[in-house]
């Protein structure tokens, strides 16, 4: 990867589905949790636990290099898209803590 943006480790572990990895779905949901500052990169699918798997930060930014848009995505922040051609939008996630001093970014 020329350029990796994030201020994580491109070894983080990071969870996404079966239907980005396998089947090629682009990502359209992205999560970065508060309380344990995971990750979560999905597609609009439905989800089981049986449909999670793990992978590297830096490698999914290689397969999808428009999730590099997302390297300042505060914890407890959401971001969502219809497509790999649309604009991400930003959110925060529900009933989760947020960091104040990231608030204006979000709107």
């Amino acid at each position: 990867m020329a350029h990796y943006p994030f201020s994580e480790r491109p070894d983080l572990l990071v969870f996404t589905c079966i239907h980005v990895l396998e089947e090629g779905k682009p990502v359209t949901m992205v999560c970065h949790h508060f309380d344990d500052n995971a990750w979560e990169f999905l597609c609009d699918g439905h989800h089981t636990d049986e449909d999670a798997l793990v992978i590297s930060i830096g490698e999914l930014c290689e397969q999808d290099p428009t999730l590099a848009l997302l390297c300042d995505l505060p914890v407890g922040g959401c971001a969502v898209r219809e497509s790999r051609q649309h604009a991400w939008r930003f959110g925060r996630i529900e009933d989760e803590q947020f960091y104040p001093a990231a608030e204006s970014r979000m709107n």
